[in-house]
């Protein structure tokens, strides 16, 4: 599919960069000509995010991502060009209609599996509001305290012991094909069986709201009680969180997110008001988890069940999240229960007590730790406890928070902060005079460019009418990504677009090398007065030195008995004597 250009055209004009990276990044600050964050793409405590308001770009000097509206919404929510000019355009009110084109074989089987998943839901969900088999499922939901409301929204279903599923897509155009590769059938000794039967399913949506796979909770006796999609090209547990779409609201609002354990207690969760839950199904929080959390929120607090192997998966998880930049704090349920249980046994204020008493990794861990010990400590013990939590710390990318830790963890064992610091910098840690000295901003990263083509382009940016007088050829730069950029620029004006709207014609125009260039450039924050005079001084002593190297040669033979011109010689002395002064003025 593909969206008319003019449509492309109205919803870039009427998107406001700034206002909509805004919405995913609540700190982004004005500074000089751009606004500025700490980059959404990648890990850095020292902001290098720009988005350049006047340009509608953005671009990271850290990671090098960069682009427009569509490109910036294509990133962080993992949409194709088409699925974010549709977003943008909802936004504004404007009806995007994608033009229909001839899919690719790959293109049809992919859009087939996902006809297949949103058809069994569908089909699924229908069984649990109706089928008299699911009488035991909606029981289970009513001891649970699961409301009606709640079960529409997560779109619960119920898989039938004799099947149905196949026969129920096939009259929706969906064929065996398509439901094995969407993972709702698996080959068994040679023959096609439904994947869920017998069980309680749980739909699982992705960002965008597509159901991708689900989760099954047995009815009665059996293994395993859980069961979710087999892996696919649509599924993979490692890389979603269940409750995610339906939690990105209030995740975008708070940037917060709560942490749980499993299905029940996400719902449960959300029925109670707290809507930026979320939950890792049955594994260990992943580096794919993080980077998903990463586009939405800051911090994240762990809530689990108060059992040995609840605390060491959380504990895991947590120091996983500290690595990857986020504020990690930890709850534990009271009373053997877990969040679902506490929340229809004692309601919202009790679990909102719960969630506020979190403590930060450290201190948890160094809790866990002590309550190991009975009595007073021995000097081994207390080596052994603050070998444990200096491995915490040692994950933590903030230095002053590390340090807040080490001085807490010196006063709880009542051992001295030197020794605790010597400790760490066995690890490779700063020793804490190192640490102490504030420390540089890490140098951006830059595109490396030559100086001069640099300060032509960057020029010929800030004025690009300067492009059409003939002052600058490409001929002028030595570096083929800056030539790139010329002739792109100087093309996207001569398409009459000389005030407005050429940047996007510019960008779209280059390959990534160039483009991360000319974002870089676009984005420089530096104020230019007087950009026709840097461009003629600058093109000038380039194409002296240019000319002074074409003659040197010829000159310096004449030193050898070569015959010169005597004209050749006057220009080699004035270019000569033109370059020193250049070299000396600046």
């Amino acid at each position: 599919m593909r969206i008319a250009e003019n449509v492309v055209e109205q919803v870039r004009d009427r998107s406001d960069i700034t206002e909509v990276v805004r919405e995913y990044v609540p700190a982004l600050r004005l500074s000089g000509r751009n606004h500025k964050a700490c980059c959404p793409f990648h890990q850095e405590r020292t902001p290098s995010f720009n988005v350049n308001p006047e340009k509608q770009i953005f671009h990271c000097f850290g990671c090098g991502a960069g682009g427009d509206v569509f490109s910036f919404v294509m990133k962080i929510e993992g949409l194709s060009f088409v699925e974010a000019v549709a977003k943008l355009g909802e936004r504004l009110g404007i009806r995007v209609e994608p033009e229909e084109r001839e899919l690719s074989p790959a293109e049809r089987q992919r859009l087939g599996g996902r006809k297949a998943l949103e058809a069994a839901r569908e089909h699924y969900r229908g069984l649990l509001n109706s089928s008299p088999e699911a009488a035991e499922a909606r029981r289970v939901l009513e001891r649970r305290g699961v409301s009606a409301a709640m079960a529409e929204h997560f779109g619960l279903g119920f898989a039938p012991r004799g099947g149905g599923l196949g026969a129920s897509l096939a009259k929706k155009g969906v064929d065996a094909g398509q439901m094995l590769r969407a993972g709702l059938l698996v080959k068994r000794e040679d023959k096609l069986r439904e994947m869920f039967w017998a069980r309680l399913l749980f739909p699982i949506r992705n960002g965008k709201g597509e159901t991708i796979g689900f989760g099954g909770r047995i009815l009665g006796e059996g293994e395993p009680k859980y069961l979710n999609t087999a892996e696919t090209d649509y599924f993979s547990k490692g890389k979603v969180l269940y409750g995610m779409f339906e939690a990105l609201a209030a995740l975008r609002k708070e940037r917060r997110a709560l942490v749980l354990e499993g299905y029940m207690d996400v719902i449960a969760a959300h029925q109670f008001g707290f809507t930026n839950s979320v939950a890792p199904l049955g594994t260990a929080l992943t580096e794919d988890h993080a980077a998903l959390l990463k586009r939405w929120v800051d911090s994240v607090t762990i809530v689990f069940d108060p059992d040995a192997a609840g605390a060491t998966a959380a504990v895991k998880g947590a120091e996983l999240l500290l690595e990857k930049g986020f504020s990690v704090s930890l709850a534990t349920v009271p009373e053997g229960l877990d969040p679902d249980e506490m929340l229809h046994k004692h309601g919202a204020d009790a679990f909102r007590k719960v969630v506020g008493a979190a403590v930060d990794l450290a201190e948890f861990k160094t809790r866990v730790l002590l309550s190991r010990f009975r009595g007073p400590l021995s000097a081994e013990d207390k080596a052994r406890v603050a070998g444990q939590v200096l491995e915490t710390i040692r994950r933590c990318p903030d230095d002053v928070l590390k340090g807040e830790w080490v001085g807490r963890l010196s006063q709880i064992l009542s051992v001295n902060e030197e020794m605790l610091y010597s400790q760490l910098a066995k690890s490779g840690e700063p020793a804490p005079a190192q640490r102490r000295r504030p420390s540089a901003p890490p140098a951006r990263a830059a595109s490396g460019l030559p100086a001069d083509d640099r300060e032509i382009l960057l020029a010929l940016l800030r004025a690009p009418t300067l492009v059409a007088g003939g002052l600058v050829a490409e001929s002028d730069f030595t570096d083929p990504r800056a030539r790139a950029v010329f002739a792109r620029l100087a093309a996207a004006l001569a398409e009459g677009r000389p005030r407005e709207g050429w940047t996007a014609k510019l960008l779209e125009g280059l390959d990534e090398a160039a483009a991360a260039a000319a974002r870089e450039l676009l984005c420089d924050g530096r104020e230019l007065r007087d950009p026709e005079r840097i461009v003629g001084e600058v093109v000038g002593r380039a194409r002296k030195a240019r000319r002074f190297k074409e003659l040197e040669p010829l000159v310096l033979g004449a030193a050898g008995g070569g015959a010169v011109d005597e004209d050749l010689k006057d220009e080699y002395r004035r270019l000569l004597s033109d370059l020193k002064g250049m070299k000396r003025g600046a």
